[in-house]
């Protein structure tokens, strides 16, 4: 048995809250099956924005599913000493990092601990999307520190896909990690998305009784991100209403505040302007629970990317929740996960970026509903055998019951130990009730953006109007 910090993110995927990401999902995928293994894991999460109510405590400490959870705010997990604190108080035999940004402070505070890193999509693919999404190379900056601290520092890692995984090896490669001391060494294994069984909450239908019995559903469950092609969605989808008066579209989730604040306003705009605007339920991000509730109503998911190499080195765990509620989906083919999914005739996949294959591939689907029941049949049985925690993390385990450093740690030793050092020594926090509010102002508009600061600062402004200080 091996004493495990788990640096991730929250909400972890059995919190019914009003909004759920991939990365609290690959948190417990890791830590789950780590408890199940015996170990004594404590999960230090990272609280992703604007999930949590605004008074909630900095760091908030509990006891669940056989292991200890500390909630904390996401400021406070990197600049304000909370992850480095826990991790002094466990004194852990190795940290593992779930996603990209908490492996980022593993690497940067694991002074002489083995660490696991687990870079959850490529994250330069990632900026590339994110750059030119605003047209701002300045992005880019935040992505690539991270990726070079993770690179230079960790001792294993996991990635999304087999693809993803030759990436990082050629990064490693750029990074000098590939050496005659680390001939036959494997650092990287990909460990796909996973899903655990689950009971789902009684259908409800998501367009309160306007789609009639025989309507049909497309529904969209989850962020829109920076390589989600909203121009095709919308396209696609206005000309299969335009044909056939049962097609609705329901949409849960939108904007990933303090990442991406502009596709998804970009897909209101043009439903606003569409003749069948009363048949796009634009639902904004609900429980999870509630969301959930939808895949039984639904008649088919949908999951639409532009080319980019974030979708190609990526995967999509929405199709897997689908798949696992027994909703087939209709998705553009240009990851792995699709390919592995088409390959075995479980989805139905469209050409990128051609709004007429979409409509006619949902007035397919529309008029042979039989085909969708076949596609159906076993889908929740296909991605349990495939694509469980349990199925999907053996190489961490593995690892973890005895865990290790790389061979080149005797070299990378002091620089890991500097590393930490000169994070402690920073360790004041960028944020405290004594800073000035305009510190507080340019630290969250460089990190997240102009309407996730107006929306952070907006409680302490009003706090100072009441005569309190901010």
């Amino acid at each position: 048995m091996s004493r495990v910090v788990v640096l991730g993110h929250c909400p972890l995927p059995y919190e019914d809250l009003q909004r759920s990401y991939g990365p609290g999902t690959r948190t417990w995928q890791f830590a789950g099956p780590l408890v199940a293994d015996g170990h004594e894991v404590t999960v230090v999460a990272s609280r992703i924005p604007f999930v949590y109510p605004d008074d909630r405590e900095p760091v908030k400490r509990s006891e669940e599913n056989g292991c200890v959870v500390y909630r904390v705010e996401q400021t406070a997990f990197e600049v304000g000493g909370q992850a480095a604190r826990i991790i002094d108080e466990v004194g852990p035999d190795c940290l593992v990092g779930a996603t990209a940004y908490p492996s980022y402070i593993a690497a940067i505070l694991a002074g002489e601990i083995p660490v696991w890193a687990d870079v959850f999509g490529s994250l330069l693919a990632e900026a590339q999307a994110k750059a030119a999404a605003y047209g701002d190379d300045s992005f880019m900056e935040h992505f690539v520190r991270m990726s070079k601290s993770i690179l230079v520092v960790a001792d294993r890692f996991s990635t999304v896909s087999g693809r993803q995984a030759y990436e990082l090896v050629g990064q490693l490669g750029i990074m000098e990690r590939l050496t005659s001391g680390t001939i036959g060494y494997d650092f990287v294994f990909p460990i796909p998305c996973g899903v655990e069984p689950m009971e789902f909450p009684a259908p409800a239908d998501p367009t309160g009784g306007r789609a009639g019995p025989d309507g049909f559903i497309v529904l969209w469950s989850g962020g829109f991100n920076t390589w989600t092609d909203v121009d095709t969605l919308f396209a696609g989808l206005e000309a299969a209403m335009e044909r056939s008066p049962g097609v609705h579209f329901v949409s849960t989730g939108g904007t990933i505040e303090g990442h991406d604040e502009l596709t998804y306003p970009r897909f209101e705009e043009l439903v606003s302007s569409s003749r069948f605007r009363d048949r796009f339920h634009l639902k904004g991000w609900v429980r999870r629970s509630e969301a959930m509730s939808y895949y039984g109503a639904a008649s088919v998911g949908i999951n639409l990317d532009a080319r980019h190499y974030e979708v190609t080195f990526g995967s999509r765990n929405r199709l897997l929740e689908w798949a696992l509620a027994g909703l087939p989906a209709i998705s553009t083919d240009l990851c792995e996960l699709t390919g592995e999914m088409a390959s075995e005739g479980k989805l139905f996949t469209i050409p990128v970026g051609d709004p007429t294959a979409l409509a006619e591939r949902i007035l397919e689907l529309e008029s042979d509903r039989g085909k969708l029941a076949r596609v159906s049949d076993g889908l929740a049985d296909m991605v349990l055998e495939r694509y469980s925690f349990e199925c999907t993390v053996p190489p961490l385990l593995e690892w973890v019951r005895d865990p290790s450093h790389s061979p080149d740690f005797p070299d990378r030793r002091a620089m890991r130990v500097e590393a930490r050092e000169a994070t402690l020594a920073a360790l004041k926090p960028a944020l405290t009730p004594e800073s000035p509010l305009s510190h507080k102002v340019r630290h969250y508009l460089k990190s997240e953006g102009v309407s996730s600061t107006v929306r952070r600062v907006a409680p302490y402004l009003k706090r100072r109007s009441g005569g309190e200080r901010p």
